[in-house]
């Protein structure tokens, strides 16, 4: 079962990638809408929320694990 946590963080880290793209447009062509340097700061950024987001699922794992061993033996 694919979770959440891990369809956002795959879009984020695909947003990092476009905008290492842009950047690189913007370096060799023209700035696209931003300039290369925002560019790469929109790509660090994505990078770092993906990351983020993939250490709370495997947080949020280990709580719903908990969760329902509790609740297994409350109704014992």
């Amino acid at each position: 079962m694919i979770s959440f946590h891990k369809i956002l963080a795959d879009g984020f880290f695909v947003l990092a990638c476009v905008s290492i793209f842009a950047a690189m447009t913007g370096w060799l062509v023209e700035d696209i809408w931003l300039a290369s340097t925002q560019w790469l700061l929109v790509g660090i950024f994505s990078v770092l929320v993906a990351i983020y987001t993939k250490l709370s699922a495997k947080e949020d794992q280990k709580i719903m694990k908990k969760y329902k061993s509790d609740t297994k033996k409350k109704k014992k």
